[in-house]
């Protein structure tokens, strides 16, 4: 949903210099998550972590907002674009996670960096590339191949979109089910009846082993397992809103049975992270002991004080050794 009545006015896009939609998402715990979207040039602005700490009703809320940007023409990208927060030059930044390669837009002066609609869904792991196949049917099943970043036409032939840059790729719907909902709460759904290690490898609605160029259908139900256009994504996933919202504000027994005994599981690693920690503040304070402890006025003082000996002979020797 969007941000109303926020105390600091939205921020510009370095690209198009037109104010940026600002979306208050809900978070983990009940916190919230402000992220910036820019509609015309299809970016997402992000000031630290926030891609991280979205919940699955976030997610779901932030792909309905980029299928609405679709309808709007692009702006392409300029090479002179700058930070959203102080007008910088950016740096690309290529990172690397489970789900392969992804890249982001940076601010030279770290306030945060761009994601396109496609890198963003790359980094979740929701994407997988077109195959010659999967344009063959597309076309053939909806008479044209869609660029899932930026909503528009490409060609059968075109190793990019024309428009954005961006490489023509499917979004995995079964994957994008998981990510919604990472810990399994709504099990009557058909998309979480096969175990999450099968993945894209096989049916996520009836569980049929698919061919080894994956398809953007399966031969055995009809399900679609993977679309080009988010719209129509969001629209397939859209249905489990209500029941991902009522899971965060009330999950269920054996959801919470589960983060308990994750919690359980890790507590040995935590304690032992404590107690090196403990260990190098306690290093740390004997380091520092020798100076808080000695009073340096003692250096000053009248009677006899090895240190001050020692310092007044390499006083001496200083000046014989230079000026000798």
């Amino acid at each position: 949903m969007v941000a109303a009545g926020a105390s600091e006015p939205a921020i510009a896009c370095g690209n198009c210099h037109e104010p940026m939609q600002r979306l208050m998402l809900p978070g983990h715990y009940g916190r919230s998550v402000e992220i910036d979207l820019c509609s015309h040039c299809h970016l997402v602005w992000f000031d630290q972590t926030e891609t991280a700490r979205l919940s699955g009703p976030a997610l779901l809320e932030l792909i309905g907002a980029m299928a609405g940007s679709q309808s709007l023409p692009h702006r392409t990208l300029d090479p002179k674009a700058g930070c959203a927060r102080c007008g910088a030059t950016l740096k690309t930044v290529h990172n690397r996670s489970r789900w392969g390669q992804s890249l982001h837009l940076e601010c030279r002066a770290g306030h945060g960096a761009y994601q396109t609609f496609s890198q963003f869904l790359q980094e979740k792991g929701l994407l997988r590339p077109m195959s010659r196949i999967d344009r063959a049917r597309l076309i053939e099943k909806q008479g044209r191949i869609d660029c899932v970043n930026c909503g528009a036409s490409v060609g059968r032939d075109e190793e990019t979109c024309s428009y954005c840059g961006s490489v023509p790729s499917l979004l995995d719907v079964a994957r994008l089910s998981r990510a919604l909902d990472p810990e399994g709460a709504l099990e009557p759904q058909a998309v979480h009846r096969d175990a999450a290690s099968q993945q894209a490898l096989q049916c996520g609605a009836c569980g049929a082993a698919l061919p080894p160029g994956l398809s953007v259908d399966c031969a055995q139900c009809g399900a679609t397992l993977a679309i080009s256009r988010l719209a129509e994504a969001h629209e397939r996933v859209a249905t489990l809103g209500p029941a991902l919202h009522a899971h965060a504000a009330k999950p269920a027994p054996e959801v919470i049975k589960r983060r308990l005994d994750a919690l359980d599981a890790d507590l040995p690693r935590r304690r032992e992270f404590a107690a090196k920690m403990e260990a190098e503040a306690a290093a740390q304070r004997g380091r520092h002991r020798f100076g808080e402890d000695m009073d340096w006025g003692d250096l000053l003082g009248r009677g006899t004080n090895p240190l001050r000996g020692v310092l007044l002979a390499l006083v001496v020797w200083f000046v014989w050794y230079f000026w000798g």
